[in-house]
């Protein structure tokens, strides 16, 4: 044979061989959507998934889902109308009967070996195409948001690869409005479906709103607050994370994240000058903000300690530093999963059926099953924070544990707080520089105190034992423990509660 017949049937094995391995990895996919397919309608129901479509090609496959939901009945209901009225009309309110709403999703699968020119055993593009059953208010909100893509790879291994790009986007007008910059979520899920890890990135994420104390129903009065427009918003964040889906738990998942934020502020203005493009009051101001969580369970309980660590300012005061700890300590893994369950039901309650009242009793059932193994657990929850101003650092903790399971009687006679408060603890500290005193009412917006008022308001206050001065700074510790209250020390007589 010669070298051109040779490279020749090499070049139709190679073509052969890749065909097969397209048409076998395509068998697999359409497989493995069907499965994916399927965990799908468990978790929405199949009242939700109303029909589905799957076209197989050599290359390529299309598929095809359409999800419909029934929002609730609204009530028509005239407000003006009293019962006297509803005695005449003999009827109760008009039920309005909704529209539902219908997403159809498109999706493309590649298969491999090559899929989307990667090595890989299939790609998945998922889009939503339509929307159907919203009104005309809604379609105008929403006018300038663009559909996120999730690219879905399935690599050889049988871990995939999953990529949510959701572009830059805005919603609302006038009174409210919310922007955001593009968002790359990014994870990878291991082939045995343990494991699941991943990233963030989101440039920016803002808010505005206006706020007013008035009635819109009511004629306003002078005495009611003028209207004021709020600005949030959130510049340069990103995460990441690494988590353990193990024993079916996935709403608090055993494992790590960590994250920043490259600046967070909130500021205000009178809704007349906003409209006028005055400059608006800064109410938060912080930066280079950090954070982690971690989850870790023991046996049957877990525990979620988070950390967050920044500067910037609140108000006019100026932090240096600025660090909260927080801590949930025993929280029981049953517990999490009937919780778990009830969130599942509630979703997939389908509203205006006569199963919905079921499903009802079925969520309370289960969470009402979850409070006793909560408590079982003797859950603990404790919090600190730090903040450093003009060089001094104050701190603030306070925090709760559950020393012995609550009396079941009081429990089912509905007494829950003086149960509660006979089986815990409660306790909360404070250590404050006094050179805050005077920039703490400044902030407050209030005139600074002169030092001989200062002196004299902290005189009295150590003398009825409220506070104690260490060098520069004020103390005060207060506990709460089997009935009894000891601030600072000393026990104290509580105006309330039996002795």
């Amino acid at each position: 044979m010669n070298k051109k017949a040779v490279l020749g049937t090499a070049a139709v094995l190679v073509v052969a061989g890749y065909g097969a391995a397209t048409w076998t990895m395509g068998e697999r996919a359409h497989s493995a959507y069907q499965e994916a397919l399927t965990d799908v309608s468990k978790l929405v129901g199949p009242e939700v998934l109303v029909s589905q479509q799957y076209t197989k090609g050599f290359w390529s496959s299309q598929g095809q889902l359409v999800l419909q939901w029934t929002p609730p009945a609204a009530q028509e209901e005239d407000e003006a109308a009293d019962a006297e009225d509803a005695d005449k009309d003999g009827a109760a309110a008009k039920a309005v009967l909704p529209q539902p709403v219908r997403i159809t999703i498109e999706n493309t699968v590649r298969h491999g070996p090559l899929a989307g020119w990667r090595l890989a055993a299939a790609v998945v593009e998922t889009r939503i195409a339509t929307v159907e059953g919203v009104d005309d208010s809604v379609r105008k909100a929403f006018a300038k948001v663009s559909a996120p893509t999730l690219t879905t790879v399935r690599n050889l291994t049988g871990s995939h690869d999953i990529a949510l790009a959701w572009p830059a986007g805005e919603v609302g007008d006038g009174e409210e409005r919310v922007r955001w910059q593009p968002l790359d979520y990014r994870m990878q899920l291991s082939a045995d479906r343990s494991r699941l890890s991943g990233d963030f990135a989101w440039p920016e994420f803002s808010m505005d709103f206006q706020n007013t104390n008035a009635d819109s129903d009511e004629e306003p009065t002078a005495a009611e607050s003028p209207a004021e427009r709020f600005a949030v918003a959130l510049q340069g964040m990103k995460g990441d994370f690494n988590v353990q889906l193990d024993d079916g738990l996935w709403l608090l998942a055993p494992g790590k994240g960590t994250g920043s934020f490259g600046k967070v502020t909130v500021t205000r203005a009178p809704a007349a000058t906003a409209a006028a493009g005055a400059a608006p009051e800064p109410l938060v101001a912080l930066q280079d903000l950090s954070y982690t969580a971690t989850i870790a369970r023991t046996g049957a309980h877990l525990d979620w300690v988070s950390s967050m660590r920044g500067k910037g300012s609140i108000g006019p005061l100026a932090l240096e530093s600025l660090e909260l700890n927080e801590a949930f300590k025993r929280i029981d893994v049953e517990a999490i999963k009937l919780v778990q369950k009830a969130l599942l039901d509630a979703y997939k309650a389908a509203p205006n059926t006569a199963a919905l009242s079921a499903a009802e009793s079925s969520v309370s059932a289960a969470l009402m099953e979850a409070v006793p193994k909560f408590m079982a657990a003797l859950p603990a929850y404790a919090m600190k924070l730090s903040a450093k101003v003009d060089g001094e650092q104050g701190e603030l903790e306070y925090g709760a544990e559950l020393k012995s399971v609550p009396d079941a009687a009081q429990i089912a006679e509905g007494a829950w707080a003086p149960a509660l408060l006979k089986s815990s603890a409660l306790y909360a500290s404070v250590r404050l520089p006094k050179a805050w005193l005077p920039r703490l009412a400044q902030a407050a917006g209030q005139k600074a105190p002169k030092p001989e008022d200062i002196d004299a308001m902290l005189g009295m206050a150590q003398a009825q034992g409220f506070v104690k001065q260490e060098a520069a700074h004020l103390t005060s510790a207060v506990r709460m423990e089997g009935g009894k209250v000891v601030l600072n020390g000393k026990q104290i007589d509580v105006p309330f509660g039996r002795k």
